[in-house]
This record gives C-alpha cells, structure tokens and sequence, in this order.
C-alpha cells in the first residue's frame, strides 16, 4: 500500500507539512477500467467513437502497408502461386490491415487459417455416404438432430440410428480464408517461466444455441471437435500453431499474463482530457452559438411624473404588450416589407451569442496535438503538412518508433506461408512487406542508378533500390519489342491499302507488259521485261521504288539473272523501310508488271526480315547479359 506521505501527497516529509493533492488522483483516474475484460470494451468503445485517435492509428497502419514481395530459393511458378493468393483469395493487404487495426485497438489480434470441408453422413450398415444437406432435406431419410447426434434412416435397409460424421477437406486455394478472432472470446493459458501460451476459444451462447437448435447452415460448417465442447458445455482449445496472436509490447514487470497491454489504455487521461473540452465544446454550441432575442417596454420621458421619467407598463396591460409584439412578429414573417404599428416604444436586446470567446478552441487543438504525440503519430504527418525539410529525420525516427509493427506483419506473413504450404502441399517461400521509402533516398537512389549504368553493381540490385524487379523489366521490355513490332507492321499495312485505294480511285494505270529480252528470246515471266542493270540508279532518283523501276524500263533493256538478283535485293530492301500501305501497293503493282521479279522481291524481304529479328533478338540478349551480369566480363568481340 502507498504511503499516506508519499513524493506526490506531502511536502517536506514532515506531519505538520501542508498537504497536497496526490496529481495522479484526477478524475480520468476514478474511470479508468479495472480488469482485462473492462479495458478490452473500454478500448473497443474509444476506438468506435473517438474519430482523432482512430484515424491517427489508421494513418499509421496504412504507412507501413506496402507491397508484398515474395521471394526465395524457389521456382518462378511457385512464386506465381503465393502471389496469386496473397493478392487474389484472401487479399493479403485488407487482412494485414485488419489484424493491425485490432493490435491498435485492442493490443492484441488473434487469426487462422480456415479450411473448408464438406460434411457428409455415412449409413454404419451399408457404408453409403449422403451430404449433410440432402439427408437434412429429403424426407425418405427422416433426419433427426438428437443429443448432438444425427439421426438418420438407411434408404436401402430401413434401419435407423446414429450415422457416422465423414468431414472431406475442401482444400481448393480459392477457398481458404484467414478468420480473425474476437478478442472478448479468447482466453489465454500463460506460463510465466517459459512464457509459453496457449489459446482458448469461449464459445459464445448464441453459437451455441443456434447448434443446439440444428440450423443446417451451422451444421454443415461445425467442426466435429466444436460440436463436442459444445455437447459437454466446455471451452474449446487450439492446436499449437493454430492461431496467430499479434500483441502490442509491454514492460516485463507487468504481469500480462500472454496479453498485449493496450495502447489505448496508456493515452486513457488525455483521451478523456480532450473529450472532457469537446463536451463543454458542445454545451457552448448548444447554448451560446445563437443569441437569445428580447423585446422589453421603453421608459420613454413623461410629463407629470415625479421621476420625469413614464414607465409604459403604467397606463398598459402586460398581456396586451405581448399579443401585440408575437402579432406583429408573426406579420413581419409573412410579408417583410410590411409596416407595422406599435402604440408605444418597445427596445430589443440580444443576449448571449458570445460562443467564439467561450469555446476551448486552443485548449482542445494543445489537447489533441499532446494525445497525437502521445500516440507516434507525427503531428504534421497526421494534419498531412510534414515539410520536406524536416521529413527526412522526422520519417526515419517514426520508422523506428513503429519498428515492432512491421515486424509483426512480416511475422504473420511468415506464419500464414507455413500455415498454406501444409495444406495446399507449396514449397515454402519468403514473404515480407517492402520497406517504406522516404524523402532522403533520393540521393542514394541516384546513387544505386549511376552505379548500375557504370556496370559496377547489378542490374537486379539497382533496380531493386528503386522498387522494381530486374526478370520482370526483361519480360516487360522484350514484350513491348514484340508488340510494338506488330503495331508497326499493322499500321504500315493499313497505309499501304489507303494507298492502293487512293491510286485506283484517282484512275492511275498499273504498269505494262515487257519488252523482248536480248538475243531475241523471252525472258522469263510470259515475256514480260525483268529488271535491267540501271534500275538500282532509278530507284534513287525520286518516286516510290516501283513506280521509278518500271518508268525507267526500256523495251530493249538487256536483262540478265544477276541483274535480276540484284534488282530484287533493292527492291526488297527499300520496301521494307516503306509504311505497310505503301509498301503492299507497290508490290501489286510490281506483280502486275512481272510475276517472276514479285515473287523474288518477296522472298528477299521475308529472308531479310528474318536476319532483322535474329539480329534484334541477339542485341536483346546482350543487354540482358550486360543489365544482369554485375562487374564482370563483357560479351566477347
């Protein structure tokens, strides 16, 4: 017990020393709660209702939610597999995000992993097997909830009696599902030598009774473990590394007994400080926002009076002042622009109104700023003002501060991967939050890039100090080549067939048949002229390609195959540098002209084409080489 002269009570030690308050004694004190069960409400309740506190912790909650990052010694696919779902079955960030707003709530949040199952029912004689539901429906079978037994009747025998309770594992990915725990329904088993815990769940009485009275909804859903602490009215108790337990950090002399000690419950005097000044807030509002309005009988001066001075209620009835006061206000209502008649002067006051030199407004704003402090939470971060001068210093203390918070998501994330692995057969992998990045990593990111760019640290380290994953830039960056290469080739395509149809609409005539070849035979293409050997000089002068080819033919141009050879290697080479519209217009009309020389020109560009993707292809795998590869050895000359 304290003593009656303690450091805060007395002053001088003494007996005959004034006495003075004991400053801890205040009246945040005397309704502070007294038991684990009483904070856990009292905190639910402050968290619910007080928006300040509430939101400073949902700021910082959701400042350290970052992306997941899933990594290890393991395959690409299995990485796939865990990112699909973390971020698609259970949505890994809404789950951190509840679990952490319990810690700060509650200073504690409890979660497991739940595996569905399908629940079946099997005759003893026969070994038939029936699903709970079509047994509980179908009347052939009689069912019957009796003594937490079921109670079923053999459609093939007809014998009737306890059936047998079959539970398969619905262990599909997308059905599995983190449950977060009621902290009012948890109890803890604590040993305080080893620290060792474990956790028990108090079935709550309405569950209880909703099995009791065989609703098939809840049936089909309990465990048979559940069904039978429910049966003998008992608690039920978790399986070691069943269930998760997030807790707020305490002192080792509190006797926590497993327990996170609520961070609620060390702000409780200025949380009830602050709500005190907002309750006479609201009484000011209340009664001083509005002034109160008055209208009083004027002493007016008088004649004979011994005063000088003729009080009207003298020669009028009080009643009578009223009436015509409330008629000539409800007049005035109805038509503003009235003119209304008094037989004597009346004089209006206002009182009150005064709510502006009344309301605590300073003394709630020092208030509020002391409890956010009080709390971590940065006074400008939560107002969203933090200058960028001071962001540095101030952001890094307040990663520190926070430190244990990430670390127990990281915890958790861990936990659910081992949880998931054991059920779905995944190899393990590393699971954790990013690390938040702040303002003074610029410099170091600048860094981290003119490294890298000078080949003296990793293309996957630097890119990772800037949040990016090297392999996915590669895949990103060669299937951007890829699709940029078909865009390319479909607009030049759609160019080409706006030419064609420009030149048959403006008339133009598609080129003629050829001349004799030389020494009096045909060359090839059903007497049609190849090309001669001036036609690579031609093509340079002007026009598109084709056109220029066949306006500088003659009829008695020598042709021979390497000329050919030659002309359609051209050809094919100023094609494929032209739009694709303009591109299929010459080479139709270049069929036209000749068949033989259209088909080469073809060949060529298709050859050429692919001497362009393999040469495309081995630039790219340099790169890689050289973005990947670190300080070491170049690709060989």
């Amino acid at each position: 017990m304290r003593s009656q002269y303690s450091q805060f009570n007395a002053m001088g030690g003494g007996n005959n020393s004034e006495m003075f308050p004991d400053p801890f004694q205040d009246m945040a004190s005397l309704s502070m709660p007294d038991s684990l069960r009483n904070t856990l409400h009292w905190c639910e309740y402050i968290y619910q209702v007080f928006g300040t506190y509430r939101m400073a912790m949902e700021r910082i909650i959701s400042y350290f939610l970052t992306d997941i990052e899933v990594g290890g010694d393991v395959s690409d696919d299995e990485k796939s597999k865990y990112e699909d779902f973390l971020g698609n079955t259970i949505d890994a960030i809404t789950v951190l995000q509840s679990l952490m707003r319990d810690r700060m709530c509650y200073g504690n949040s409890f979660a497991s992993l739940i595996v569905p199952f399908n629940r079946f029912l099997q005759c003893p004689k026969t070994g038939d097997m029936y699903p709970l539901r079509e047994v509980y429906k179908h009347s052939v079978f009689n069912f019957e909830w009796s003594n937490f037994e079921f109670i079923a009747t053999c459609p093939r025998t007809g014998w009737r009696g306890k059936w047998k309770v079959i539970d398969k594992p619905d262990d599909e990915q997308r059905k599995l599902k983190v449950k977060q725990w009621n902290p009012h329904d948890i109890e803890i088993l604590h040993d305080p030598f080893t620290d060792d815990v474990d956790f028990i769940w108090r079935i709550p009485e309405d569950y209880k009774k909703m099995i009791r009275d065989g609703n098939l909804f809840h049936l089909e859903r309990c465990g048979e473990q559940v069904l039978l602490a429910i049966k003998h009215n008992q608690v039920f108790r978790f399986n070691k590394d069943v269930i998760f337990h997030m807790k707020e950090p305490t002192l080792a002399g509190i006797r926590n007994r497993g327990w996170g000690i609520p961070r609620i419950l060390s702000n409780f005097r200025q949380i009830w400080y602050v709500q005190v000044l907002r309750r006479y807030n609201e009484a000011i509002a209340l009664d001083y926002v509005i002034p109160f309005r008055l209208i009083t009988p004027d002493v007016r001066p008088g004649g004979g009076g011994s005063m000088g001075m003729q009080d009207p209620l003298m020669s009028f009835n009080g009643g009578d002042f009223g009436g015509q006061v409330k008629s000539m206000i409800r007049k005035r209502r109805r038509d503003p622009a009235s003119w209304q008649v008094l037989p004597f002067p009346v004089k209006y006051q206002m009182l009150g109104g005064d709510a502006n030199q009344l309301a605590p407004v300073d003394l709630i704003n020092q208030g509020t700023e002391t409890l956010l402090n009080d709390a971590g939470t940065p006074v400008d971060l939560y107002k969203g003002s933090l200058q960028l001068q001071t962001a540095p210093v101030a952001l890094r203390l307040f990663e520190s501060t926070w430190h244990h918070l990430v670390h127990d998501t990281n915890t958790f994330l861990a936990w659910l991967v081992r949880q998931v692995s054991q059920v779905m057969s995944w190899e393990i992998v590393e699971v954790n939050l990013k690390r938040v990045t702040i303002a003074d990593d610029m410099q170091k990111q600048m860094s981290v890039l003119q490294l890298m760019m000078g080949q003296q640290l990793s293309g996957t380290s630097g890119l990772k100090a800037i949040g990016f994953d090297w392999d996915t830039e590669q895949n990103l960056i060669s299937e951007e080549a890829r699709k940029q290469q078909e865009l390319q080739a479909r607009s030049q395509e759609e160019m080409e067939q706006a030419g064609f149809a420009q030149e048959i609409a403006s008339g133009m005539p598609p080129g003629g048949g050829g001349a004799p070849a030389a020494g009096g035979g045909q060359a090839a293409g059903g007497g049609q002229n190849p090309a001669g050997p001036d036609a690579a000089s031609a093509m340079g002068a002007g026009g598109t390609p084709v056109s220029t080819y066949v306006q500088s033919m003659g009829p008695d141009t020598p042709v021979s195959p390497n000329d050919l050879m030659a002309t359609a290697e051209q050809l094919a080479q100023e094609l494929l540098g032209l739009p694709e519209g303009i591109k299929d217009s010459e080479l139709r009309k270049l069929k036209q002209y000749n068949e033989v020389l259209h088909s080469i020109v073809r060949a060529k560009m298709d050859q050429q084409r692919n001497q362009m993707k393999q040469q495309g292809g081995a630039m790219l795998q340099q790169q890689m080489q050289a973005g990947g590869g670190g300080g070491g050895g170049g690709v060989g000359a």
